[in-house]
């Protein structure tokens, strides 16, 4: 897949017939050799929380300890591992968002650029910056029902066509900013969405177990997500494919804790973009929302859902200290929101 990618994105002037190159990888996390400190408090915390998933906590920029509980499949399956894959739902907003940020530093776009450049036809785009995309403060929101569909592009018309516009300058976190976000992304790179977070992450940080799901073979082979029953019991989570289809393009990535974890430090620690830049993206500490991710006190959170998946993240970036949990079931009564800082908050507070 790397070495047809590459030949795609990178050795387009030279004859297929040719021994592609190898592409250097960019960025690998630094693994500890020994468990971290505080391995314990992580597992009891999962246990105390009944917290399902794989979970990966970083310490000084590097991953001190991966720990997996629960089922990929349920009731008899397989048991969640370090190389589980999850769909990893909102948790791709920073890496769209710095994407964007990529483009911005080559020159290709500005934040100040307004949305009617790329989509004329959205209400108020005259009015609506890239920059107010990427904080969720466009005013943006859909109402009407998205189709099922895998065609990116027949989503992107439909987010155009039937976009609500109320007053810009309020953060409301709605799906049609990122989606928006992904086709400019497109239209500035000349490339498929999927195919430039494929060429500028995850060949380059050669990422085993990251992907899109874009059919039901895939994705089966994800871990399963579960949700609660009226009586109590988890029940597989029904209609995934509708649930991704309208978020289709920013919405489809599926990984492990450990290439997330990955993700996040090469973007975090200024590789994919410069320090400057990173910190125009997520550095507006009076934003709810910057850049895909919360800034609150120092650290930035991230939660999000699709189906039974769930992300929760909470990391800081000057410490580059972390925990980052991925999940294909969360019991009723826990919250996103809290997963992630309650194992964080046992090792670093």
């Amino acid at each position: 897949m790397a070495h047809r990618y590459y030949q795609r994105f990178f050795a387009s002037t030279s004859k297929a017939s040719q021994p592609a190159k190898v592409v250097a990888t960019a960025f690998r996390v630094p693994v500890t050799a020994k468990k971290d400190k505080a391995a314990s408090q992580v597992d009891a915390a999962m246990k105390a929380n009944n917290l399902v998933g794989s979970v990966a906590v970083i310490r000084a920029g590097k991953l001190t300890y991966l720990a997996s509980r629960g089922q990929s499949k349920y009731p008899s399956g397989a048991k969640n591992t370090s190389a589980t894959r999850y769909q990893i739902g909102s948790a791709q907003d920073l890496i769209t968002a710095a994407s964007v940020m990529r483009l911005k530093q080559a020159g290709k776009l500005s934040l100040s650029d307004k949305l009617s450049k790329y989509y004329p036809k959205v209400t108020n785009a005259k009015h609506i910056t890239i920059s107010q995309l990427l904080n969720m403060t466009s005013g943006l929101s859909t109402y009407a029902t998205a189709p099922k569909t895998n065609s990116f592009p027949t989503l992107l018309t439909w987010n155009e066509n039937n976009a609500v516009s109320t007053s810009t300058g309020s953060c409301d976190y709605q799906a049609i900013n990122y989606v928006l976000l992904a086709g400019i992304i497109q239209k500035v790179s000349g490339q498929p969405y999927r195919e430039f977070i494929q060429a500028q992450l995850i060949d380059k940080l050669d990422l085993k177990q990251t992907g899109f799901v874009l059919d039901d073979a895939q994705r089966n082979k994800l871990a399963t997500s579960y949700e609660d029953s009226y009586s109590g019991g988890k029940v597989a989570v029904t209609g995934m494919a509708k649930l991704q289809s309208t978020k289709l393009g920013p919405y489809q990535m599926y990984m492990s804790a450990k290439d997330l974890a990955t993700s996040y430090l090469y973007i975090l620690s200024g590789k994919m973009i410069s320090k400057s830049n990173l910190d125009k993206l997520i550095g507006h500490t009076q934003s709810k929302f910057s850049g895909g991710v919360y800034p609150e006190d120092g650290d930035i959170l991230v939660h999000g859902q699709l189906g039974g998946y769930q992300d929760s993240i909470q990391i800081n970036p000057d410490k580059k200290n972390g925990v980052i949990l991925l999940t294909n079931y969360v019991p009723t009564g826990i919250k996103n929101t809290d997963t992630a800082p309650i194992i964080y908050n046992k090792v670093f507070k």
